[in-house]
């Protein structure tokens, strides 16, 4: 590789040039334009503007058994759709994952309004040209010397849509996101569509980890229905206000709630976390089924 390598990692490896029922020992080599991997079978080399898709989703569960964690990735060559999946230990993919996406869409100039609302209202910040970079736990927008940052484990929902941003209708990502004792809603346009769909996947991923981890842990029935009051209140009360069995003590609850990251406690008053408001949004889902 002529251009400086950034990753260098061996895990285990599976493309369709490998004819194996299961992934194989292999090097990792990424830099700024193509990303290599080398096996005894050989090298697959995947440049960097010929990826499509970085969907974790991909990964089939009958390989995936063989990897404790795994990114996939789809890319063109000659004109037909090709996968490549990499595994290692979790923290070695996490931060390859990284690295890759910030090659990706990172250091680039995006059109954001941040933040479009405030608790759900209207805010009246304008759409204003920013530096979009990556980092394992966030987004982050800069403007001039000032930064924001959207941790990507508090994003609550996304979704794109067509958004007027200066004068013009453009394809937007649209962030709502838990920050404090307020939830805030982003919105992100890049120029290139293809860069457009690896930022969501990029949120996909970590949101997805999110809500795998809030459905392990466990919640009793009467701390899902304090969720649930919280909710109801628009995100916030006081330990008083939120609604348990008559036999509960609320102070129990809260603290358990607390414990568990589903609340945080600001002078009295109980906020949903973004883990909270999941509990809340697939209890609601499954009562409407």
């Amino acid at each position: 590789m002529s251009e400086e390598v950034v990753a260098d990692f061996t895990g285990k490896l599976l493309t369709e040039d490998i004819e194996q029922l299961k992934p194989v020992k292999g090097r990792v080599l990424l830099n700024r334009e193509q990303l290599v991997l080398v096996t005894g079978e050989g090298k697959e080399t995947i440049f960097l503007s010929k990826i499509v898709s970085t969907n974790p989703g991909s990964v089939a569960d009958s390989v995936s058994q063989f990897l404790e964690e795994a990114i996939a990735i789809a890319y063109e060559r000659n004109g037909t759709r090709r996968q490549a999946i990499i595994g290692g230990s979790p923290e070695t993919i996490a931060k390859f994952r990284t690295l890759l996406f910030k090659l990706l869409i990172g250091k680039q100039t995006v059109i954001a309004k941040h933040p479009a609302k405030r608790g759900g209202r209207v805010t009246d910040a304008p759409a204003r040209k920013m530096l979009l970079d990556l980092s394992e736990s966030a987004i982050e927008l800069t403007l001039d010397d000032k930064t924001a940052r959207i941790n990507v484990e508090a994003v609550i929902g996304f979704e794109h849509e067509q958004r007027e941003l200066m004068d013009r209708a453009r394809p937007t990502l649209i962030l709502d996101h838990a920050a404090g004792s307020t939830t805030l809603t982003t919105y992100i346009s890049l120029l290139s569509k293809r860069k457009l769909t690896f930022l969501s996947q990029f949120v996909r991923l970590n949101y997805s980890k999110v809500v795998d981890d809030v459905r392990q842990t466990e919640v009793s029935d009467t701390e899902t229905q304090a969720l649930i009051s919280l909710y109801s209140a628009g995100g916030n009360a006081s330990l008083d206000g939120i609604v348990t069995d008559d036999d509960t003590d609320t102070q129990t609850v809260a603290e358990h709630l607390l414990e568990k990251e589903l609340v945080t406690e600001e002078e009295g008053v109980l906020y949903l976390t973004s883990r909270g408001e999941i509990v809340v949004t697939e209890q609601l889902e499954s009562v409407n089924e």
